[in-house]
């Protein structure tokens, strides 16, 4: 698994787990694409007793690991992700229910656990509040405060932070060639999300329609009405994909209006963040038109 950063807290679990001391259920906390999904499937692999796993086509994670995700839908060309179901919850509950077959646990990752229905939390619940002596759990998240106060009592919380510019790029120049350094704008390093940037090996496509969108988004003052409608389509297309490209953009301006001097410029460019967290909000927890926010959004600049 290609981990990058988070030294300590990966520390900290491998000797939970060298002391016998594995907590049962774990939230795993921190902003999006830094590495939080990888690192669960690393302690994960660490508590089946597969210390030096590596996941392939055929074999994702070891065996006495399930990992619970969103499924994604699409709807007359636009891209949804759906809630985890309760019955969803119950299928996983059942797999962590049985003996292990190699190590001493078998543990449940729920990836996006913000994604929980009300009613799949509470089926959780009551295993974590009674958990099987041989079961850890596994919550993974960007968003803690979707989650019932009752299931983030019953957890323990390890928190992961954006990985510091030096050390994404030294990791990252050890096991990239300069092609692929090249294609990488110098400006992702400093947004400390590695996930980010191995998404752009992992799928160099996507990666370059990112870039791309996130490039627009950067030159927005300089587009005409018509080329901030067509992102606004663009972007709409796909809610998951956007609210992403939006929290890239955001420390983006945050650093342009640093930069500025003039009094006007920077009330300007503070404005502009609130209106995108506002808009990201919107996205994020309503059903509200989402072409529409972004027009609202583009057009405002």
């Amino acid at each position: 698994m290609e981990i990058i950063g988070h030294h300590k807290q990966r520390a900290a679990l491998r000797e939970a787990v060298e002391h016998k001391a594995a907590a049962q259920a774990y939230l795993f906390v921190g902003p999006r694409g830094i590495g939080k999904r990888l690192c669960a499937l690393e302690y994960a692999a660490l508590l089946a007793s597969e210390p030096d796993f590596m996941a392939t086509e055929n074999k994702p994670h070891p065996f006495d690991v399930l990992v619970l995700r969103p499924e994604q839908e699409t709807k007359r060309g636009v891209a949804k992700t759906k809630n985890i179901a309760a019955e969803a919850v119950r299928e996983a509950l059942s797999f962590l229910g049985q003996f292990p077959a190699a190590g001493g646990f078998r543990t449940l990752i729920i990836e996006d656990a913000h994604r929980l229905s009300e009613t799949a939390q509470n089926v959780l619940l009551k295993t974590l509040e009674e958990p099987p002596s041989t079961a850890v759990i596994i919550l993974v998240t960007h968003e803690v405060g979707a989650l019932l106060s009752t299931v983030l009592s019953r957890v323990k919380r390890v928190r992961f932070d954006f990985v510091p510019e030096a050390i994404l790029r030294q990791e990252i120049a050890a096991s990239y060639n300069e092609q692929e350094l090249a294609d990488i704008a110098p400006f992702f390093f400093a947004l400390g999300r590695p996930g980010m940037i191995l998404s752009a090996r992992e799928y160099p496509q996507t990666f370059a329609l990112e870039r791309e969108l996130l490039g627009q988004l950067f030159r927005l003052s300089t587009l005409s009405s018509a080329e901030r409608l067509t992102l606004a389509e663009k972007l709409a297309l796909h809610g998951e994909r956007t609210i992403r490209l939006l929290e890239w953009w955001l420390p983006g301006l945050y650093h342009q209006a640093m930069k500025l001097e003039e009094k006007k410029g920077i009330v300007r460019f503070y404005s502009l963040l609130e209106e995108v967290e506002k808009t990201m909000r919107l996205l994020k927890t309503t059903q509200s038109n989402a072409r529409l926010l972004l027009e609202k959004l583009f057009l405002s600049v």
